[in-house]
């Protein structure tokens, strides 16, 4: 059954209200439900809901008949921090991160950050407003229940200095050749949170790699080829969270 998404605030007790105009639409339009329909839903906290449709106006109603605890949320929380990129490029990577489960992203400005990652014209606010439409679409249509927090654009330094909050933490770096993603279980058994960050085109400057290790980070290789930064932070992410998943 396709899922839906109503936000905790608009749960109470065992009923929710969808206000949201776009998930009013999906619903009566897209689906073509009405009262009595069976309806499934996800909070983007961990849970999915089943029910049934009680009314459509003025805010559709749904009866909770069930709910449960998703599988993802017992793996251990993956933040991804990609470098902005210019034009709309960073939209695909929020969308393939939201589908692989992380579950927060930092976009993050870096020295060789390009163009000010954003399409010309638009503000910061619209930016992030975007990516959380997208990341909300991504995790309905993977049938995912946990949506990822999306920060607004944060500083590579900020993020260095949050490293010792995460049991593990990577760096992707082009000139690493002895570790990759994929050993996150060997590096750490027990990690509970972890963070992978990855460069901008033009890679990390070497002052960079050498802060972000001097704070416990670890650089990782994501293999011989070199990846444009959006595939890397695709191909970065599924190996790390396949390595977490099998461990």
């Amino acid at each position: 059954m396709e899922y839906s998404y109503v936000p905790p605030e608009r749960i109470s007790g065992n009923a929710a209200f969808v206000s949201d105009a776009d998930e009013r639409n999906h619903l009566a339009r897209a689906l073509r439900k009405k009262p009595g329909d069976a309806v499934r839903f996800v909070d983007g906290e961990g849970w999915i809901y089943d029910g049934v449709l009680v009314r459509m106006k003025p805010e559709i109603e749904i009866e909770i008949l069930d709910r449960r605890r998703d599988r993802e949320t017992e793996l251990p929380e993956v933040t991804l921090a990609p470098s902005l990129l210019k034009g709309t490029r960073l939209d695909l990577v929020v969308e393939k991160a939201t589908e692989l489960g992380v579950a927060a992203i930092l976009p993050m400005r870096s020295a060789r950050t390009v163009a000010g990652g954003r399409p010309a014209g638009e503000p910061g606010g619209q930016r992030l407003e975007r990516w959380r439409r997208i990341a909300r679409s991504a995790m309905k249509q993977s049938l995912r229940a946990r949506l990822p927090r999306i920060a607004p654009v944060v500083s590579l330094g900020d993020i260095v200095e949050s490293a010792s909050s995460y049991d593990l933490a990577l760096v992707a770096w082009e000139e690493e050749r002895d570790r990759s993603p994929a050993l996150a279980r060997d590096l750490d058994p027990e990690a509970g949170r972890v963070l992978l960050m990855v460069g901008p085109e033009g890679g990390f400057a070497r002052e960079e790699i050498a802060m972000a290790r001097e704070a416990g980070m670890r650089t990782v290789s994501l293999g011989r080829t070199r990846l444009r930064s959006d595939t890397a932070s695709i191909a970065g992410l599924a190996l790390l969270m396949a390595a977490l998943d099998a461990g």
